[in-house]
Formats: structure tokens, sequence, C-alpha cells
């Protein structure tokens, strides 16, 4: 990441987006074997949307998924 990518700052509003989407995403992975690789980039999906200007957790969740190729319905079919 370059300088100016590691300077964003979120407000709380943000961060408590990130933080639920987050712990959504875990959640729904749960089943899955979930590496600290899996995780991280989980984290940084959601924060790369959230930088461009997502601050639902819903959707903030669900593009992570999506970019990782794992989405809820296929995970919840797989279970």
């Amino acid at each position: 990441m370059s300088g100016s990518e590691q300077d964003v700052c979120f407000d709380e509003a943000a961060l408590a987006a990130i933080i639920v989407a987050y712990d959504q995403a875990c959640r729904s992975l749960q089943t899955c074997s979930m590496t600290p690789i899996v995780r991280e980039m989980i984290g940084i999906r959601i924060i790369e949307a959230a930088r461009h200007g997502e601050r639902d957790p819903n959707i903030l969740h669900q593009q992570a998924l999506d970019a990782l190729g794992m989405t809820k319905t296929a995970n919840v079919i797989a279970a």
C-alpha cells in the first residue's frame, strides 16, 4: 500500500459498520476453514469498500465475500 492508502480515517459510524461487516463475514464462513490469510483478505476488502464510501454493513459484508468468490448462498448450501 502506498502512504496515501494507509492514511485513511473513518468516523465512528464507518468503524462500527466495518466491525459489523467483518463479524458477519467471519460468522458466515464459520463452516469453511478460516485461515489468517482469508480473514485478512476479508478485512482488506471491507476496508477498501468503506474507503469508497460504502457504510451499510450488509453490503460491505456481501461485497467482501463476492470479491473472494464466496457468497452467503453458496456457503449455506455447502454447510
